[in-house]
């Protein structure tokens, strides 16, 4: 009877530890199918009608990927953001979206994630890979000890599969909510309306308020026609037929970039001058631009550098007023910031013998090159 009794909890035993090991299997596969469904979705960039495809090639990507991949590459999208690679602003021949999620995290919080996701792996990795070679099923001991290693090994996953759970559910509340816009009248709206402020039209428009302005900062309406026919002669055209706009004044008033102004004439007519909002920190960005261009040329060592220094003291004296528009604007918090920002100039640090460092700009040489064709 003895006998009987301890062949029916060795089964018992048994089968209980079968059935664990199948809960935790499913949980450790149903983390990595949360962890591909993050990535993929996580970020999305691209034109409208391209969007799908881009989504099938971002899953198929992570499709094969081991879990210790998908929790790697789901730790920095998620907390760090990082980018695979530099792209440079997309041709605009469509409305372009693009999306990202992302977890404000400090760096306790980042390196414990991350040091508790790995640790899943690892635990899924035993489980696959150690675990029934070590585990003696005849043994009613050996049962027992395994339970509570698969009980304590779920232990540990359920609050990683909760938290995972719930980014998912804030993801997918994301993107309804993104859906829900883009397709309401206003979402809609803003699409066209950021289509036709990113279109080449108004970027030449913007141009020619601060190359072609009269001495009170407007320009001529009728200076920036023949500009546009001669420089973008189809853009008009396109823009016309996209949106129903019949004339120029028309687009420039759509576009919620510029101010219009209608002065009488002598003759008795109406000429009309365009100047871009001020908060657009246009013009003022284009000051300071050229401002540092001219330091750069001016204060430059014999090797073209110039001490970032001289143009911070500079700049403060006789530009503070376009550096606070463009800081508001931009989000950049110092000279240098912003420098980067653009993207026009180089930067250096050299070390002093002190061990102090300075640092130094240079316009990247294309840009040089292209102020001194406009002179010429």
């Amino acid at each position: 009877m003895q006998t009987m009794d301890a062949e029916q909890n060795l089964i018992k035993a048994r089968d209980e530890v079968f059935r664990k090991i199948g809960r935790n299997l499913l949980n450790f596969q149903k983390i990595e199918l949360m962890l591909k469904h993050l990535i993929t979705n996580g970020r999305l960039s691209g034109h409208m009608s391209e969007l799908n495809d881009i989504l099938e090639r971002q899953a198929s990507a992570v499709h094969k990927q081991t879990m210790g991949s998908l929790v790697g590459k789901f730790v920095d999208n998620t907390f760090l953001g990082i980018e695979e690679s530099s792209q440079t602003s997309p041709e605009l021949k469509e409305p372009y979206f693009s999306f990202s999620f992302n977890v404000n995290a400090d760096s306790h919080f980042y390196e414990s994630k991350k040091q508790a996701l790995k640790s899943l792996v690892d635990d899924r990795n035993d489980l696959i890979h150690h675990l029934l070679p070590r585990f003696n099923s005849e043994s009613i001991d050996s049962c027992l000890e395994t339970e509570r290693y698969l009980d304590e090994q779920r232990e540990k996953l359920i609050p990683e599969y909760d938290y995972l759970k719930s980014l998912i559910d804030d993801l997918n509340e994301s993107r309804r909510l993104s859906a829900d816009y883009l397709s309401s009248d206003e979402g809609i709206k803003q699409i066209e309306l950021s289509f036709l402020q990113q279109s080449p039209l108004i970027s030449l428009l913007l141009n020619i308020s601060i190359q072609k302005p009269r001495l009170d900062g407007w320009t001529l309406l009728s200076v920036a026609g023949p500009e546009i026919r001669r420089i973008l002669p189809e853009e008009m055209d396109q823009i016309k037929n996209r949106y129903g706009y019949k004339t120029l004044k028309e687009i420039i008033l759509a576009s919620e970039f510029f101010d219009i102004l209608e002065e009488p004439t002598k003759k008795g007519g109406v000429r009309v001058l365009f100047l871009s909002k001020p908060e657009l920190a246009y013009v003022a960005f284009n000051r300071l631009l050229r401002a540092l261009l001219g330091i750069a040329k001016k204060k430059a060592r014999a090797d073209g550098w110039t001490l970032l220094s001289i143009a911070i003291q500079q700049i403060e004296q006789s530009f503070a007023e376009d550096f606070a528009l463009i800081k508001e604007k931009s989000g950049a918090q110092s000279l240098k910031e912003l420098i980067l920002d653009t993207e026009l100039f180089d930067l250096l640090e050299e070390s002093l013998d002190n061990g102090s460092l300075i640092h130094l700009f240079k316009p990247k040489a294309e840009l040089a090159l292209g102020l001194c064709s406009k002179k010429n």
